[in-house]
């Protein structure tokens, strides 16, 4: 099959995986089944027939609005669904492009690209959910978990560098942040359910790597976010802001580049 048609079936592929992801991030913050019901809208809980239901394209038809009572339907619905079309199509030729952590871009399989991209799917599904929630449903740190035990036994090569280095990764961060949670209550429960996955799927090492970068984009939010404030003179408004997006970002970024970005740092203690 020639290369554009793949791209695009991954894309059509990854709107309707979209269409999915949007019951996620409705349902699993209040605890609702992801089954049944079927799809309703949620001013006047009408069903929503297949063909007001289709990827992009129905809101663009009903012009952001429900069918049946007019409500607004929020933009973040085709926004969720492009954007994982978007990872769906791009995932591939970039991890083709530049490799993985651990994995050269010769030594890259369609499994590697197949973890890839249900990976960063799962942390933009993290990112969304807990701006908007505050909260990191634990089906989603199961689903990290799971799928980084599978990564260290299934790739060839592995992103983590071995399996008790992902047993060693599942407690690093993750009591970092039960300490903090305990004792100053800068983390949430959820922060440490997702470092527990995330530390299966890269090992201690990139681990590291990851919440490196995390807390990196973190405090450039936090400054930026200051200085806003006080162009606005409003610097002692208090506003909550979730960690579990720096996490994501983190993680995203570690995956791609995180083994050069350790052995760069390593390079500074090396004897010259």
């Amino acid at each position: 099959m020639p290369p554009i048609l793949i791209t695009v079936f991954l894309f059509v592929l990854g709107l309707v995986f979209g269409s999915f992801f949007n019951v996620l991030i409705y349902r699993l913050p209040r605890e609702l089944s992801i089954v049944k019901p079927g799809s309703f809208c949620p001013s006047c809980r009408h069903p929503i027939a297949w063909y007001d239901n289709i990827p992009l394209l129905s809101w663009l038809i009903l012009r952001g609005r429900c069918r049946h009572c007019g409500a607004a339907i929020s933009l973040r619905y085709p926004l969720v669904e492009l954007m994982t079309g978007i990872i769906f199509a791009g995932v591939p030729p970039l991890v083709k492009a530049v490799g993985l952590a651990n994995v050269p871009a010769a030594g890259v399989s369609p499994l590697h690209i197949a973890f890839a991209i249900i990976f960063i799917s799962i942390l933009a599904l993290v990112l969304i959910i807990d701006l908007e929630h505050q909260i990191i449903p634990d089906e989603l740190s199961v689903a990290l978990f799971v799928l980084g035990w599978m990564a260290v036994f299934a790739l060839r090569p592995p992103i983590s560098p071995g399996w008790v280095s992902s047993l060693i990764g599942m407690f690093v961060l993750s009591l970092f942040f039960l300490a903090f949670a305990l004792l100053l209550g800068g983390f949430g429960l959820g922060d440490v359910k997702l470092a527990v996955g995330l530390g299966a799927f890269f090992g201690w090492q990139l681990l590291v790597v990851a919440a490196f970068l995390s807390f990196a984009v973190g405090g450039v939010f936090a400054i930026s976010f200051a200085l806003y404030l006080m162009s606005q003179r409003k610097l002692k408004a208090r506003i909550a802001i979730p960690f579990g997006p720096y996490l994501a970002i983190g993680a995203a970024l570690t995956l791609f580049i995180g083994d050069r970005l350790l052995v760069w740092y390593l390079s500074f203690f090396r004897p010259v």
